[in-house]
């Protein structure tokens, strides 16, 4: 055997993404693909503290993913001169494209547990070429604070379960080609209906698109599109499954975001209001009060 296929494969990520690392705070990391000696990509898992006032994740040239593997929060990314965000849970997906830095702040109630997995830009060239003119712009990869998708959460547990049992660089290699040929293929940031059976996968992709858009004004008509169904499947679809119009059910969640952030001490009622969909603060007061009995004043006291 040669000196060349006695060493071990050059880690095809970017300086930068192994560097991304002393961001975080420091004595939470769990796992690293690097030291198991997988070059295809890159996997870390982290224990994250309950409290982040603010982080900001530089930019590195690979696709950067974030799976929450336990535990959830409020956490929230600014952009274009503002917070905005949603809840956090087991399953849901952070997506950061390629340089694009990331800033951040959270609130849970008890640690959470992310897997973070590092696309090499290398990788998605190849995997784009190969896929033709048909594969999504590399420029439109989506880059997202809240994402789901079933099979990428699958293949992230997958891979953290195999490095644990030690598997070869192969296995990271084979997977990183499933989710860069998954991720470039039109359609992939928004699954196919039939995927998941029909309506609860499309409600699916209403409500993490409500949690993404809690700040704004949403119509039902744009959570129609999102659903890729007419206004009246999509009232028949919620009513179905939700037992609650769609409207009804953004009305919850965006209470349900309310009650974590009065949670934090000093924030304005009128900002909790802003970040909740409601510019004028006495009707997000009403709001409140009809969905948990108390003001937003009287919550924040007993908080």
């Amino acid at each position: 055997m040669t000196l060349a296929q006695n060493a071990a494969p050059q880690l095809q990520v970017a300086q930068q993404s192994l560097d991304a690392q002393h961001a975080l705070p420091s004595g939470n990391k769990m796992l690293c693909s690097v030291s198991a000696g997988w070059a295809s990509l890159m996997l870390r898992g982290y224990f994250n503290p309950p409290e982040m006032e603010e982080l900001t994740l530089p930019a590195t040239p690979d696709y950067h993913l974030v799976l929450v593997r336990a535990g959830q929060g409020h956490i929230e990314s600014h952009r274009d001169g503002r917070w905005r965000g949603g809840e956090y849970r087991s399953g849901n997906l952070g997506l950061t494209a390629p340089q694009q830095a990331t800033r951040l702040r959270w609130r849970s109630e008890q640690p959470h547990q992310t897997l973070h997995l590092h696309l090499p830009l290398s990788l998605l060239i190849s995997v784009h070429e190969a896929l033709g003119p048909g594969a999504l712009p590399l420029a439109d990869l989506p880059n997202r604070l809240h994402h789901i998708d079933p099979l990428v959460g699958a293949v992230m547990t997958d891979l953290e379960r195999a490095l644990a049992l030690g598997a070869p660089d192969l296995y990271a290699e084979s997977a990183a080609h499933l989710l860069a040929s998954h991720l470039l293929m039109p359609g992939s940031a928004r699954p196919h209906l039939e995927a998941a059976g029909g309506f609860p996968l499309a409600l699916q992709r209403v409500e993490e698109f409500m949690w993404a858009h809690l700040p704004e004004a949403i119509t039902l008509k744009q959570l129609a599109r999102v659903a890729g169904l007419g206004t009246f499947q999509l009232l028949r679809a919620a009513k179905a499954q939700w037992r609650e119009t769609p409207m009804r059910r953004l009305t919850r969640l965006r209470m349900e975001s309310a009650r974590t952030l009065l949670g934090r001490s000093g924030l304005p009622i009128s900002d909790v209001a802003f970040q909740c969909g409601y510019s004028n603060p006495s009707h997000f007061a009403t709001a409140f009060r009809r969905q948990t009995g108390l003001t937003p004043r009287q919550y924040q006291r007993q908080r």
